[in-house]
């Protein structure tokens, strides 16, 4: 009787690996070579004492503690350093990765009503999570041996096949954890919507806790899931521990999800959707009413993230910026005055490579309402409301406007956490405004990014996915671009490299205005191609 409740597991898992062969040839491809080629540039970049020195400096400061995590103690070889780089970043990728994945397989298809079909047919009722499993276990192990094999042929000074196999497959069961959490989380609710917004919500109390325990208290990180990815000790004490327990909680919490899954109906969760009002509200006469109702939770969650996630980093402004910890002798000979400006300067270079986290963060729910244009379309939401007298421009123009009054409100949340953190850490805090150049600088270059999207729903709906790896390779080359080293001419790639460091400077008036006006021309013809083109289809 048990085992009719994985009847035809194995046929679901080659079906979901046929139906998802590009996109999981894309993500390998994509973080593995992404992993590699970082790898192989090492060695030129830090292959000597000094390099290595002036960047284990940087490394160690609170400010990237809190980005890339804890340096391993004893670290001074360029092995070293790409494993205090990378590790917290590939996971976050890896996180992303097995969360979009194992939520569309298993939450998205039950919404979509996919798996109603599947399971009328001879099929278990657990087959599908288990198939789901399966697929992102095989994805996330190859990707983790991609990994290994990359370090070997890299080749970098301090290497061992130990901690290259460390490394490379500990990544691979860190996004394990991930999709089991995921897994979990489309077993508590009822809908794809909310299971990835509470999986990114986990994800985000992870990732806050790392932060504040690694620059406070990093013993304690040992008590934090995502934590477990910093205790590799990779090529220093090749710490096997936190595999075997990131390997341990995936099972767990899978064991978990397929302990509901056996138990809940078809299309219900565990944490019911409230049953809406009676009467309709007013503000539902209206497309951009409805959108606001359909993506008021994601909305407010992102603003909220945003602002405790700026209010977390804000809160180590006064490690980060000041000066006589590090070194008691400045206050006498500089004095109290220049040790201020120092430390406002410092602050303000931290706030500036903050800016893009939270300019990239900001713009994923303003692209997830554009992009709805596009689901909406394929589930038939809107053809429910062409039904209405309600015409393309109107439905593109509300959907516009939420989607920038979002990425808006969201950047501000996250900048005003920035200033409230650093009113609660310092005695003398920064006033909003200095941290509003940044607010003021990043609209343009968002805008266009939103412009992008816009572009892509009016002209290539298929490929509206685009955007958000775009994203993330701005995120990349902003982020990592000075450590690593890139080219100058890289950061021209994304909108973003045209921004001066803000607010260590103010803002370039020139490059504002003609980046909006780059944001115009794109939403003018990302109009255009929408009002040209059929409903599910392209031009």
């Amino acid at each position: 009787m048990f085992s009719n409740k994985f009847a035809k597991t194995g046929f679901l898992t080659r079906f979901s690996f046929r139906r998802d062969w590009l996109k999981l040839v894309v993500w390998t491809i994509a973080m593995a070579g992404l992993f590699t080629s970082v790898a192989a540039k090492f060695t030129s970049l830090y292959g000597t004492k000094e390099a290595i020195n002036s960047i284990l400096d940087t490394l160690k400061s609170p400010a990237m503690t809190s980005l890339f995590g804890k340096v391993p103690a004893g670290a001074h070889t360029s092995a070293d350093i790409f494993a205090a780089e990378m590790t917290v970043f590939m996971a976050i990728m890896a996180a992303i990765m097995n969360y979009s994945i194992v939520i569309k397989n298993t939450r998205g298809d039950e919404d979509s009503g996919i798996l109603e079909i599947i399971r009328s047919k001879s099929v278990g009722t657990l087959s599908n999570l288990s198939a789901t499993l399966i697929e992102v276990t095989i994805l996330n192990l190859v990707i983790g041996l991609l990994y290994s094999v990359g370090l070997m042929a890299a080749n970098l000074d301090g290497t061992d096949i130990n901690g290259d196999f460390l490394l490379g497959l500990g990544l691979g069961v860190s996004g394990l954890m991930f999709a089991s959490i995921a897994a979990l989380i489309a077993q508590l609710v009822d809908n794809a919507r909310a299971a990835s917004i509470w999986s990114y919500m986990i994800f985000g109390i992870m990732y806050i806790a790392r932060m504040v325990t690694d620059t406070t208290h990093p013993k304690m990180t040992w008590w934090v899931p995502f934590g477990w990815v910093e205790k590799f000790s990779t090529y220093k004490d090749n710490n096997w521990l936190p595999v075997l327990l990131m390997l341990i909680f995936s099972i767990v919490v899978s064991g978990l999800a397929l302990f509901i899954n056996g138990k809940r109906d078809l299309g219900s969760g565990m944490v019911a959707t409230k049953p809406g009002r009676a009467l309709a509200s007013f503000m539902l006469n209206g497309p951009l009413g409805l959108f606001w109702r359909l993506h008021r939770t994601s909305i407010i969650v992102w603003t909220v993230g945003l602002l405790i996630l700026g209010f977390t980093y804000g809160s180590i402004f006064n490690t980060v910026g000041d000066i006589i910890k590090t070194n008691p002798m400045m206050s006498q000979l500089l004095g109290s005055s220049a040790i201020r400006s120092a430390n406002v300067k410092i602050i303000k270079e931290f706030v500036s490579v903050l800016m893009i986290v939270f300019g990239v963060l900001a713009l994923i729910p303003g692209i997830q309402i554009i992009n709805y244009l596009k689901s909406g379309e394929n589930k038939g939401y809107l053809e429910m409301i062409h039904a209405k007298p309600v015409g393309r421009t109107r439905l593109m123009s509300d959907t516009i406007i939420l989607a920038v009054f979002t990425t808006f409100l969201a950047l501000f949340a996250g900048i005003w956490g920035l200033q409230l953190g650093g009113v609660y850490s310092m005695t003398h805090p920064l006033g909003l405004e200095i941290f509003m150049r940044g607010f003021y600088a990043y609209l343009s270059p968002t805008l266009i990014m939103l412009g992008i999207s816009v572009c892509l729903v009016g002209w290539l709906p298929k490929l509206v996915s685009l955007n958000y790896g775009y994203l993330i390779i701005s995120m990349f080359i902003q982020y990592f671009g000075q450590l690593l080293k890139l080219p100058d001419w890289t950061h021209k790639l994304t909108p973003f490299g045209y921004i001066p460091k803000v607010p260590v400077h103010t803002l370039d008036i020139g490059t504002f205005w003609w980046q909006i006006a780059i944001a115009v021309v794109l939403i003018a013809v990302g109009y255009i191609g929408y009002a040209k083109r059929d409903i599910n289809g392209a031009n």
